[in-house]
């Protein structure tokens, strides 16, 4: 009994970097998602579905997060919030999960089958959410990269590339805000 060993408790390193990243796709992400709503029809009727008063939260345990609120017919992405009041939310585990996804090593089915996120709120409105996250990256990303996170690249347009315009131009000064 006199022998007790005392162990050094192990605290996993901060991964500021990888944190960063997600932070910042998160960000285009959620100006995407408002962009796409102003501009692409099908997002328009799909997010119009939902009740009139809704809101959105991707977000990482203990990390960054995206919020996005409905209020009659405007979507607005509102930044990092609290996610306690959100009507449907999806839960990454960890950064680590999180930054495979944003950078298009992992996509959302992937993670999904994998056990690495969660869903608070209706299944239905989540399933809903993908697809308007789905034409938001479509919007936010070249048809090369695309791929990696969609299963299916649509057709590039010239309304698609005035789309993408206008969500560079709504992440970078607001200007179609």
């Amino acid at each position: 009994m006199g022998n007790a060993t005392i162990y050094r408790e192990i605290e996993p390193s901060e991964k500021w970097l990888k944190t960063q990243i997600t932070r910042l796709c998160l960000y285009f992400l959620g100006m995407g998602i408002e962009t796409a709503y102003k501009n692409v029809p099908e997002v328009k009727k799909e997010m119009d579905s939902l009740p009139d008063t809704f809101s959105f939260c991707f977000t990482v345990l203990n990390g960054p997060s995206m919020m996005i609120l409905k209020n009659g017919n405007r979507v607005k992405y509102v930044g990092e919030k609290e996610s306690y009041h959100a009507d449907l939310e999806l839960v990454l585990k960890n950064i680590e999960f999180a930054y495979l996804m944003m950078t298009g090593r992992i996509s959302t089915p992937d993670a999904i089958y994998h056990n690495r996120q969660f869903v608070r709120g209706n299944l239905g409105h989540m399933m809903l959410m993908i697809r308007v996250m789905n034409a938001a990256q479509a919007l936010l990303f070249p048809n090369l990269l695309l791929r990696f996170y969609i299963k299916k690249v649509p057709r590039l347009t010239m309304r698609t590339m005035i789309n993408r315009a206008k969500a560079y131009t709504n992440a970078t000064i607001g200007f179609f805000a």
